[in-house]
């Protein structure tokens, strides 16, 4: 007899149980006390007289007699029971009682199959051994994987969902539950739960932290509960099962492990529960059926790697929240500048937070563009959120601009209108004075002359009216309206005047720099007070870029600070081209301008129709300044309805005193509407 294979095998339980352990014999040798004296207690002996006779059976053992081997060659032997130990009998006695055809005696033939069997099971418990360090191995892996996953996570509803999941796929559970403890451990909420067997309305609850529920022992107690039925806990127990869900739902719950989950300083920051551990991940717990076959207790292993998953939960939940609370903090904050900028400027109040609305909207329609380029620019849920805090803060630089500036409603003040007033009365004082004294010299020479009176009369009456006149124009020439051409000619002749009495002491009506406003052609700012009102493209992104922004969120101060460059270079505040602009600055820059145009009436500028403000659009488009494309989806989509129906203004109170609005100032000068 010779051992000629044996396949890899391995197994740490502490020994085989009957039926575990089969040895298959040929026909010819007949059962003989050598099957007893192995171990009667793993060891079961079928005789067989040919191969399919085995059947289903897995055996550790098999002699083969000559009537084996002649119907298989022992290769195919190897072939079919590859984890076999096979004992070939070159010759047998007619008579012999599992005699070797060599002589050997009962005793070392049973010595020789009690070592196949021990082969057998040394190999199978190595084997089993391996595949248990494999499977932790991937399990380790696999823990590792969801780590990473779950730090990934920073939105708190996605992540509660990827634990729970990620936990019935380890445990093999059909239903999870997580709750979240306050921080002030007073209360519990209720926060999530899934079922892989059925679906029901479910509705976040808030509950007081004790120590009655399962879920409140185990926060207040920091440890976990391993209930393998949850119906069998003891009355006397501190804790007891809350049967509410099962009776409304008919589900039955068996097996229960419930973990805390801990955060950086060792606090309970949540409780996962996971519920019915089962054979397969698959099978669905009928409710009508019994579901304790198909349910098992949750075993050490599977605690194990459930508490390690509860730990990485732990540190993930609270960075989620953390993240959360930064965010509401940073909203707040992108808030409160926009309202700080609004309450400065409340005659165009809500602007800010319109055109961020029609960039969220605008950006989430190029996602469905057709267009190639658009393609390329795939506007992602981090890069809309960049957007719309570029557009909240791209006027926070109007803090950098001078009240005067701001405020400034026509070319001349009111100080400087009454100082006018007040010279234009002098002059007419010294043109009656003038007139007087000719009419007085008359007198006194006794050579009064009557027509030379009614000239000296009409003469100041003509200068005075001119006076008058002069005055109209000037109050008229201080609106900040188009400039007309007679007007222009008047504001010269204004400028040149000089009454007859007064060449001498250089007498002027308006001092050059007044001249130079009141001429100014269009609107009430002059060069110098425009370029200071364009800075504020500058100012905002100084501020922003003094801000420590996130990484998702660095472009914010670039994105805000181009919202008034243009395609074709004729922008500011650096004459940025095409390719040098941020995409998210040309939604900005679209849909800035359409605020401007469509937003309430101001002193210097009446609002628009929405169609005659996508129609400027266009006219801008088509003048190289603006993006076409990007027009044509702002249109099609109908994004610029966003804004639509909502009332903006009544976010901000304030006194609607005028404002110059600083992205008024955006358009070609070919423009009629200017």
């Amino acid at each position: 007899m010779s051992t000629l294979h044996a396949a890899d095998a391995a197994n740490s339980t502490p020994g085989p149980s009957a039926g575990d352990l089969i040895l298959c014999h040929g026909s010819s040798l007949r059962p003989s006390p050598v099957w007893e004296q192995l171990n009667p207690r793993i060891l079961q002996g079928i005789a067989i007289e040919h191969p399919e006779d085995i059947g289903g059976r897995t055996p550790a053992v098999i002699v083969l007699d000559a009537s084996l081997l002649a119907q298989w060659p022992l290769s195919q032997w190897q072939t079919h029971y590859p984890d076999a130990v096979l004992l070939a009998e070159d010759r047998l006695g007619a008579d012999a009682d599992l005699i070797l055809s060599d002589g050997l005696p009962l005793a070392q033939s049973r010595k020789m199959l009690k070592l196949a069997c021990e082969l057998w099971l040394s190999r199978k418990r190595e084997r089993e051994s391996q595949e248990a360090m494999s499977a932790l191995s991937g399990n380790l892996s696999k823990l590792a994987s969801v780590g990473i996953a779950l730090s990934s996570e920073n939105d708190l509803a996605t992540l509660l969902r990827k634990i729970l999941t990620e936990g019935q796929n380890i445990s093999k559970c059909d239903a999870a539950s997580l709750f979240l403890v306050d921080a002030d451990h007073s209360h519990m909420t209720f926060k999530l739960t899934q079922n892989d067997s059925m679906e029901f309305p479910f509705q976040e609850s808030k509950f007081k932290l004790n120590a009655e529920s399962i879920s409140g022992y185990v926060a207040l107690n920091k440890q976990a509960l391993n209930i393998p039925d949850a119906y069998s806990i003891p009355p006397d127990a501190v804790y007891q099962f809350n049967r509410s869900f099962d009776i409304t739902t008919g589900y039955k719950t068996v097996s229960m492990l419930t973990l805390p989950a801990l955060n950086k300083k060792k606090n309970v920051i949540a409780v996962l529960q996971f519920i019915n551990r089962k054979r397969h991940r698959e099978s669905l717990l009928n409710p009508c059926a019994e579901v304790k076959g198909e349910v098992l207790p949750f075993d050490e292993e599977t605690q194990v790697l459930l508490e390690a998953l509860a730990g990485q939960a732990g540190v993930a939940i609270e960075n989620a929240i953390l993240h959360k609370d930064i965010q509401r903090l940073f909203e707040g904050f992108v808030k409160a500048s926009v309202m700080a900028i609004e309450q400065r400027d409340p005659t165009t109040s809500g602007h800010s937070f319109r055109v961020a609305d029609l960039c969220v909207a605008l950006a989430e329609a190029v996602n469905s563009s057709p267009h190639a380029e658009h393609r390329a620019n795939t506007q992602s849920d981090t890069r809309i959120r960049e957007l719309r805090y570029a557009a909240l803060l791209h006027d926070f630089g109007k803090v950098g601009v001078r009240e005067s500036v701001l405020v400034k409603a026509k070319k001349l003040s009111d100080e400087n209108i009454q100082s006018i007033r007040y010279r234009i009365m002098l002059a007419k004082e010294k043109l009656r004075n003038k007139a007087l004294r000719q009419q007085l010299q008359m007198y006194r020479t006794e050579s009064f002359d009557e027509q030379r009176n009614q000239r000296i009369e009409f003469n100041l009456q003509q200068e005075l009216r001119q006076l008058d006149h002069f005055f109209e124009v000037i109050v008229e020439s201080n609106e900040p309206m188009l400039l007309e051409s007679g007007m222009k000619t008047d504001l010269n002749r204004i400028a040149a005047y000089c009454s007859p009495f007064e060449r001498s002491h250089g007498f002027s009506i308006v001092t050059p720099e007044e001249f130079s406003m009141l001429a100014i052609p269009k609107g009430s700012l002059s060069t110098h007070e425009r370029l200071e009102i364009e800075s504020h493209v500058t100012h905002t992104r100084n501020f922003l870029q003094l801000i420590p922004w996130t990484e998702e969120f660095r472009e914010v101060p670039a994105i805000a600070g181009a919202h008034h460059e243009k395609l074709d270079g004729s922008g500011y505040p650096d004459g940025l081209t095409s390719t040098e602009i941020p995409f998210a600055s040309k939604i900005m820059t679209i849909c800035d301008i359409y605020d401007a145009l469509t937003a309430s009436d101001r002193p210097y500028k009446a609002a628009v129709p929405a169609e005659f403000a996508l129609d400027i659009l266009n006219r801008e488009a088509e003048a190289g300044a603006v993006d076409p494309l990007l027009i044509d989806v702002f249109i099609a989509s109908g994004a610029y309805k966003t804004i639509e129906g909502s009332d903006y203004s009544a976010r901000l109170e304030g006194e609607r005193q005028f404002r110059h609005h600083v992205c008024d100032f955006d358009l070609h000068e070919s423009h009629d509407h200017h």
